[in-house]
């Protein structure tokens, strides 16, 4: 992928200034004698829709913004890029969602107060995984009636039989050692048998010969050509039992460039996808003096105060007769769980945020404020109050797997850790390491679980935080 290299130019427009690398200012218009005369402050989810993309590739600042880095670098390429994002539906190495989005959010809400947050959901150009490149370097051979003859040693058969199948590669060029070369040519399973096409890959070892090459781990196969155009269609077919997340690579020749296309494709249980490169990130943009992306914030979730759960999903397990739930959004307390109802109850309950994607991440680590009460002990409570970890979580705890994180030593001076005492003070958790997952995509789960004759205490979270304070503070 192509890296962009950007000359840090601001731009005022519509009353602010927007720049990805410095601070954005409110025109002196909303401002009544240095006071603000509006007290919003919001924490939003926003999901760009496919118009969103149109607006903000049309959007006068952003346009202005792609003209002064063309201006200052000397080329088109920014404009062009910008373009691109309002006709494709998405963002690209050339136009990033923190260049061109806080001025599509000024243009949305331009009234908000410094502190409002949005985690802005959209998709981007991520380029597809590095190694298919190497499957994209094929060549190809297709043999000719002279190759035929060599075999035969006649002109009369034009296929070949599994007993001579193997001469294939004797009509291939020397390359160089672990070089890819596909082979075309006719085939009959036996002399007098039906024709058909065949396609095989073979790899060149250690400078000496042609073997069939064969990858365990993601299969790679050559589409024939009667599949082409259907090639998610021949996957079902041809892999009836294919598991979630089984990966494979198909190969199609493009006779433009005389190389074969790799296409990565991903089973989700349903069925096959192609892996384009394009994906779903969600970046959060803060209000400080202006709009401006956050790229030290991976999640931010306020919860209290916000009127909604962003979103953060429930779910209820083994839940006793008598309770119908576990965790519940409180608008004044976050989210509060408890198996408490006119008396102790038992169940598993859990509340899992969105999926929050590590990229580029160094040293991310989660925190967030809880209190706890009417817990007997300590020592109870952290077994039955617990954080977990996954990277294969999608809409059902019992099926992802889980890592647990452990709690924080508590720290009498900084007043973080696990809350110690019965009250409904709150307190931070203190930086929970995360860099075991750096540069994956993770989900946060919270666990509540209590069991028959355990006395059940009410927890309570919120200010949910990953991000990492070290870039922050160089910003």
């Amino acid at each position: 992928m192509k890296t962009k290299n950007i000359t840090s130019i601001a731009l005022l427009v519509g009353g602010m200034w927007l720049c990805p690398s410095c601070d954005n200012y409110f025109d002196e218009k909303y401002m009544d004698n240095g006071d603000p005369q509006i007290s919003v402050v919001k924490t939003y989810d926003y999901s760009l829709a496919a118009e969103d993309y149109k607006t903000i590739a049309n959007n006068s600042t952003n346009k202005s913004y792609a003209s002064s880095l063309d201006e200052a670098q000397q080329t088109d390429l920014f404009s062009a890029a910008l373009t691109q994002v309002g006709e494709n539906g998405y963002f690209n190495n050339e136009a990033s969602a923190d260049m061109y989005v806080p001025a599509f959010i000024y243009g949305k809400y331009p009234h908000l107060d410094p502190g409002s947050v949005f985690n802005v959901t959209y998709r981007t150009d991520d380029g597809t995984p590095a190694y298919l490149e190497f499957y994209n370097q094929t060549i190809r051979y297709e043999l000719k009636a002279a190759d035929y003859k060599a075999v035969y040693g006649d002109t009369e058969t034009k296929y070949l039989t599994p007993e001579n199948e193997a001469q294939a590669v004797l009509f291939l060029p020397m390359v160089d050692d672990n070089y890819l070369a596909g082979v075309k040519y006719a085939f009959a399973e036996k002399t007098g048998a039906p024709v058909k096409e065949k396609e095989m890959l073979y790899i060149y070892r250690d400078g000496v010969v042609w073997e069939p090459y064969t990858s365990a781990a993601p299969e790679v196969f050559v589409l024939p050509a009667e599949a082409n155009g259907q090639a998610e269609k021949w996957l079902a077919n041809t892999h009836p039992y294919a598991v979630k997340d089984q990966v494979a690579v198909l190969m199609v020749f493009d006779s433009d460039v005389k190389l074969y296309h790799a296409t990565e494709y991903t089973f989700d249980g349903t069925a096959w996808h192609a892996n384009t490169g394009i994906i779903e990130e969600t970046m959060s943009f803060v209000l400080s003096k202006g709009w401006a992306a956050n790229l030290s914030t991976y999640y931010r979730q306020a919860v209290a105060g916000e009127g909604n759960l962003g979103k953060i999903t429930l779910h209820h397990y083994d839940l006793e007769e008598g309770i119908t739930y576990i965790w519940r959004f409180d608008n004044l307390y976050g989210m509060r769980g408890s198996a408490y109802v006119s008396g102790p109850h038992y169940g598993e309950g859990w509340f899992v945020t969105p999926k929050i994607k590590l990229k580029n991440s160094t040293a991310p680590a989660l925190s967030f404020d809880h209190a706890v009460n009417y817990g007997p002990t300590d020592e109870s409570r952290y077994t039955q109050l617990t954080v977990w970890v996954s990277t294969d979580y999608t809409d059902d705890v019992k099926s992802a797997t889980w890592t647990q994180l452990p709690w924080n030593e508590w720290d009498n001076e900084k007043s973080t850790g696990f809350p110690d005492a019965n009250s409904w003070t709150f307190y931070n958790s203190g930086r929970m390491d995360l860099s075991a997952w750096n540069n994956q995509t993770v989900y946060i789960g919270f666990c509540y679980k209590t069991e028959a004759g355990q006395t059940c205490p009410t927890w309570e979270v919120k200010n949910i935080l990953v991000n990492e304070p070290e870039k922050e503070e160089e910003n």
